[in-house]
């Protein structure tokens, strides 16, 4: 898929940025790849096959579903004002479909970016039926289920200025919904 070659390399320049200490901050892209990796995997299981799947329309959701978190951080690293806090996670996904709209409109058809739109904005909704954003959905929880997710979920507290012991909660949360 030379076409999702192209959409990787935008989607980095999206979620690439400085770490806080000025190297460059690979580590949502990184976290996206998996995700699409995974996503695409669970779209070649059996009991999946069987729906009609865009994979291209999943693999380009799974490359942008974070877009909004690499402008936020952005944002929270450069400006007094973060919008972040004031954002629930429906405006956030809106947000990063936004952004990858805007980001895809040279590389995909109108169509496609409002399917790749849809996924991410259906992605962690319990009640969609949107076969490509369940999956997304799967993916992204599988990710951040394993050592890199409480890594990211860690270094994410960190640099919002909370502690270990506000890691641990967030987790023990978790724990108590379920996830």
């Amino acid at each position: 898929m030379a076409e999702l070659e192209q959409v990787a390399q935008v989607a980095r320049e999206v979620l690439v940025g400085a770490s806080p200490l000025g190297h460059e901050d690979t580590f949502l892209f990184d976290h996206s790849l998996r995700v699409m990796r995974l996503a695409l995997k669970i779209a070649d299981l059996d009991e999946v096959r069987e729906h009609r799947i865009d994979r291209l329309c999943l693999a380009v959701a799974a490359l942008f579903h974070q877009a909004a978190t690499a402008r936020l951080d952005e944002q929270r690293r450069t400006s007094g004002v973060y919008a972040a806090a004031t954002m629930n996670a429906e405006e956030v996904k809106d947000y990063s479909a936004e952004l990858a709209g805007d980001q895809l409109k040279d590389l995909l058809t109108a169509r496609q970016i409002e399917n790749v739109q849809e996924v991410i904005r259906q992605t962690h909704n319990a009640g969609t039926n949107l076969i490509e954003a369940i999956i997304l959905s799967d993916a992204d929880n599988l990710d951040d289920i394993g050592a890199l997710g409480v890594w990211r979920n860690l270094r994410r507290m960190l640099l919002e200025g909370c502690g270990i012991g506000d890691a641990i909660e967030s987790w023990m949360s978790r724990e108590q919904y379920g996830y």
